[in-house]
């Protein structure tokens, strides 16, 4: 059981969906409750359609989007008639945090009860008001209104045909409202985010002392304590030319004054024409350390504190980096190359920014290169031009991009080596002949040449770039403030054993969740006295397929995973799965299995198919047995001693079925199946 699907992994998402309604409505009914199906399916489509796509990630605020934007925008009924979605939404909460399938990332399950009962009460007006609508849910309202069926085509088409011939009467303010919202956030569906790896800090500690040691942070105070009471500026705003020459020297910002560029020196009119130490003042000024008042730079005395905190400062520093003189550089012509450039600067950082997180190995600058190209061409489109001004206009980005690296490098941002490239970075340009088309980069024929002449194994070394732990934090604070999943090695030494190996098992790589188990470990009073506490956990799982993740995911984080998985093979939860995975490595021939573990391993095969494809699955690998060798296979199985009633007492309901090769006779049947051959298409990912 997975909490986790790419947008285009329709089937599996839908098997899952199936499988967690079902087994949610009966956890409810056992406590007395009523779940409504179609109400989880869409709090569960909700959260698959989401920036981060996690199905048992909630917090506060996603409680508060759901139940006061999210439904009232889309679901098209009136409020008194899904009046019960906030209870069911608490039941949902609940439920997850029972089967550990809750995120540990989310909010506590207190906070989220608190604020389903706080947006509950406020639904009902939320659903009412018409100008909480889609486009979509507001033309559906107004034809149920006048009695149209929406299942009934013709009367939607008959309905819609009469709103353009002006026959409906509805409210245009609303409606001009709801147009106006659904174009500036396309309609309320947040594209997908490309999965970002675990990443592993340093203490706080260290990572104030690298701070510390940072020009830009020397500089800042430097510059708050040159102001002291106050400094007159020029009429326009600026410093004065002689308090420009003072700070040059006090900060050593490296401005020139009076350049000399060939045989031409420019003098330097104004302090504006000093760009290190213009971009230095903006800076102080945006993060809110000096202002202007009444043609005076002063100290904001409310933010004096800040100064002290040496990474909260360059933190609040790097989150105003993103601005035109980070490429212009204070030049007054620039090239146009470099003007587009800085007019795309927010998009291009943060861009570049999410592709160095989480990498394991610094990045060749070339690659870098070719996606910023990339992007200066889809927002511009320079079709115009011809390819001797096409190839000034890319190297002249390139010299843009490595002049912007030098600044974020110089900020403590990035790291720049010179070095031979890890051969990841080639793997996907097609030099092994292995490679299908489909694995190899999506670039331009000739971009892909150049990549290829480039990192061509043997090329030697080249400028490499990555980011510094500073920047690592700051970047994965604002993908977390996003919403985004960004995986922290260490933030679940104190979550529950359940959702932290569920986690692991679903979004770490063994190199990480080995990482975040010992340090679960060593919270927990070391390996003697946490392992248990872990095993435990995998056996209070009621999903197999979920329980097998885990098992297998913790077995490679200890000494000898075979001694391990061989000693559970005695146990009656865990043994069908040790046996399972043993079996899989090659440590167990199916010859040794006795008549009653085989039957357990079979057992256990059949219900991982159920929890992974659900019924259609099982009634297919059934449909050429006889009706009598399956009635006697399940009753073997009943009785093999599996641990999971569960999914037992599903598959006799399946086994018993008249027509098991239907999904939708079948007590089992899902709620909302998609086609088997569906295929959701894939969305284009924010990196």
């Amino acid at each position: 059981m997975r909490t986790y699907f790419e947008p285009e992994d329709t089937d599996a998402f839908e098997s899952a969906k199936a499988l967690l309604i079902r087994r949610c409505v009966v956890w409810a009914k056992r406590q007395g409750r009523e779940l409504d199906p179609m109400a989880l399916d869409t709090m569960l489509n909700f959260r698959h359609n989401s920036i981060d796509g996690r199905l048992g990630y909630w917090t506060t605020g996603l409680v508060e989007e759901f139940l006061l934007s999210h439904t009232p925008r889309t679901l098209s009924a009136n409020a008194r008639d899904v009046a019960h979605i906030p209870e069911d939404l608490r039941l949902l909460v609940r439920y997850l945090h029972a089967t550990g399938l809750a995120d540990p990332t989310g909010d506590p399950q207190d906070h989220l009860d608190a604020a389903i009962t706080k947006a509950g009460n406020e639904f009902p007006a939320a659903m009412a008001d018409e100008r909480n609508f889609g486009v979509a849910k507001f033309w559906a309202m107004n034809a149920l209104r006048r009695g149209v069926d929406l299942a009934d085509s013709a009367a939607m088409a008959g309905f819609l045909d009469d709103a353009r011939m002006g026959r409906v009467d509805y409210d245009d303010g609303v409606l001009a409202e709801i147009a106006a919202r659904h174009v500036l956030d396309g309609g309320g569906r947040p594209e997908r985010a490309v999965v970002q790896l675990p990443v592993s800090l340093p203490p706080d500690a260290e990572l104030a002392a690298a701070a510390e040691r940072t020009p830009v942070v020397a500089r800042l105070r430097g510059l708050v304590e040159w102001v002291g009471e106050g400094r007159a500026l020029t009429p326009s705003g600026n410093l004065k030319l002689a308090d420009a020459r003072e700070l040059v020297a006090l900060l050593d910002t490296g401005d020139r004054f009076d350049p000399r560029i060939g045989d031409r020196v420019y003098r330097t009119q104004s302090s504006a024409d000093l760009p290190v130490l213009s971009s230095l003042v903006g800076l102080a000024k945006r993060i809110r350390v000096v202002r202007v008042v009444r043609g005076k730079l002063v100290r904001v005395a409310k933010n004096a504190r800040l100064l002290g905190d040496s990474l909260a400062l360059w933190t609040a520093a790097f989150g105003e980096l993103p601005s035109p003189e980070l490429v212009t550089q204070g030049g007054h012509w620039p090239p146009e190359h470099t003007t587009l450039l800085s007019v795309l600067i927010d998009e291009v950082l943060a861009d570049l920014l999410n592709t160095l997180y989480g990498l394991p190995e610094p990045m060749p600058v070339v690659r870098l290169e070719a996606g910023v190209w990339l992007s200066l061409n889809e927002a511009f489109d320079p079709d115009d031009l011809d390819a001797a001004s096409e190839t000034v206009w890319r190297k002249g980005v390139g010299t843009d991009l490595r002049r912007l690296l030098a600044t974020l490098a110089d900020f403590g941002a990035v790291e720049l080596t010179t070095a031979e490239p890890d051969p990841v970075f080639r793997a996907d340009l097609g030099f092994d002949q292995g490679v299908a088309p489909d694995e190899v980069a999506p670039f331009p024929p000739d971009m892909l040449d150049r990549l290829r002449a480039a990192l061509r194994p043997g090329a030697g070394p080249m400028e490499l770039v990555s980011l510094t732990p500073l920047a690592t934090r700051a970047v994965r604070a604002r993908l977390v403030e996003e919403g985004r999943h960004a995986p922290l090695v260490g933030e679940l030494a104190g979550a529950e054993p359940g959702p932290m190996l569920g986690m692991l098992s679903e979004h770490y790589s063994p190199e990480t969740a080995a990482d975040e188990v010992a340090g679960w470990l060593a919270a927990h009073g070391g390996r003697d006295r946490g392992l248990p506490q872990l095993l435990d956990a995998i056996r209070g799982c009621p999903f197999r397929t979920r329980a097998t993740a885990m098992l297998d995911m913790l077995s490679h984080t200890v000494p000898d995973r075979c001694a391990l998985l061989r000693n559970l093979r005695s146990d009656r939860h865990l043994g069908p799965i040790a046996t399972h995975l043993l079996v899989e490595d090659g440590e167990l021939a199916m010859e040794e299995l006795g008549e009653e573990e085989g039957l357990r391993g079979m057992a256990e095969q059949l219900i991982h198919l159920l929890e992974v494809g659900g019924p259609d699955a099982v009634a297919d690998a059934l449909a050429e047995s006889p009706p009598d060798e399956a009635r006697g296979l399940m009753a073997a199985l009943s009785a093999s001693g599996h641990p999971d009633e569960t999914g037992l007492e599903e598959l006799r309901e399946l086994f018993a079925a008249r027509r098991p090769g239907l999904a939708t006779v079948h007590p089992l049947a899902g709620t909302s199946r998609a086609s088997r051959n569906a295929r959701g298409k894939g969305r284009k990912r924010r990196r």
